[in-house]
């Protein structure tokens, strides 16, 4: 691989260089987590490829920092920097690398949390880590989308206050100008799947997936309905990257109140759900004549999974299988 220029390291060929080097070959699987859609093996991939063109890639330290710099990887977590370089530290344990070494690659997956280098090769491999910002319009907004998913939990009016903030950092040769503007001006295309959500099941979740598909993002609204009981069931951790929310009275005063464009979208299990999500809907555009509606079917394995039915297995503790994990 080290004599082939501006081709990607293989998977096969990652795995294959870790376990000469003593590490599980399996720690790449870290890079398939669900939240993750820029930060992914792609990345690594490219950081890899950045580096062999600059024949930095022989360099042990160098490949490792590669590997480890984004090991850990939470978009809500302001370590992930440190705690991959710890996770480094202790996979290292029963390996050959001498104790220089370790503490060279730790500091250099350190260095790339604020992108000041202090020790050797760290001003290059920021440089390979950081090269997506020097590329063409259309490979930025790609990047700049993948970025807008893994911080879809956060709201989007301040998501782009802090977008341009970062972006403004490091837009230190005016290559990001373009991208400055872009983010300052396109909306993106976002819904909310609203709902009193009490639990979110299985078939929820097969709604909103569907609806990931056709949008940026989904919002996920959990209503309290005067009507219905009391939502007493816990989140599930599987949703817990997107944007989760609460409200109170009508659905209409909570889209007005977020202050920008959504389209709301409604799961449908059947006909029945169909002609009441039609009546509702009569009330909802004379609240709000200008709202968009997106009615989303669920999968017919889905299609007889209810809220209420499952609080009713509950109690003969036969409702698991209806939940997400």
């Amino acid at each position: 691989f080290l004599s082939r220029k501006n081709k990607k390291m293989t998977k096969a060929e990652i795995s294959n260089r870790l376990q000469q080097l003593q590490f599980d070959a399996d720690l790449i699987k870290a890079y398939d987590e669900p939240h993750r859609f820029y930060h992914t093996l792609d990345h690594i991939q490219d950081v890899l490829q950045n580096l062999n063109n600059t024949n930095l890639l022989k360099q042990d330290e160098l490949f490792l920092t590669a590997i480890f710099h984004d090991i850990i990887y939470n978009p809500q977590s302001a370590t992930n920097e440190e705690d991959s370089a710890l996770f480094f530290i202790d996979s290292a344990k029963n390996t050959s690398l001498t104790q220089a070494q370790k503490e060279h690659v730790k500091q250099l997956i350190l260095d790339t949390k604020h992108h000041i280098p202090n020790v050797e090769f760290s001003e290059e491999f920021i440089n390979a880590d950081l090269a997506i910002l020097s590329s063409s319009f259309d490979k930025l907004i790609t990047y700049e989308k993948q970025i807008f998913k893994e911080f879809q939990f956060v709201d989007y009016s301040i998501y782009k206050l802090k977008r341009l903030e970062v972006l403004k950092q490091l837009n230190k040769n005016g290559n990001l100008n373009s991208l400055i503007d872009y983010v300052n001006v396109v909306q993106p295309n976002i819904a909310v799947f609203a709902g009193s959500f009490n639990p979110f099941h299985k078939g929820h979740y097969n709604v909103l997936q569907k609806a990931e598909k056709l949008f940026d993002k989904v919002i996920i609204a959990f209503g309290k309905n005067p009507d219905k009981t009391v939502r007493t069931w816990d989140i599930p951790k599987t949703i817990g990257n997107r944007q989760l929310t609460e409200y109170n009275g009508l659905l209409t005063d909570y889209v007005d109140s977020l202050g920008y464009d959504v389209t709301l979208v409604r799961g449908l299990r059947n006909s029945t759900d169909f002609q009441y999500d039609q009546n509702q809907y009569r009330y909802i555009q004379e609240l709000k004549p200008d709202i968009k509606i997106v009615n989303v079917f669920c999968d017919k394995e889905f299609e007889h999974i209810s809220s209420s039915g499952i609080r009713t297995l509950e109690k003969y503790d036969k409702h698991k299988g209806y939940l997400l994990p």
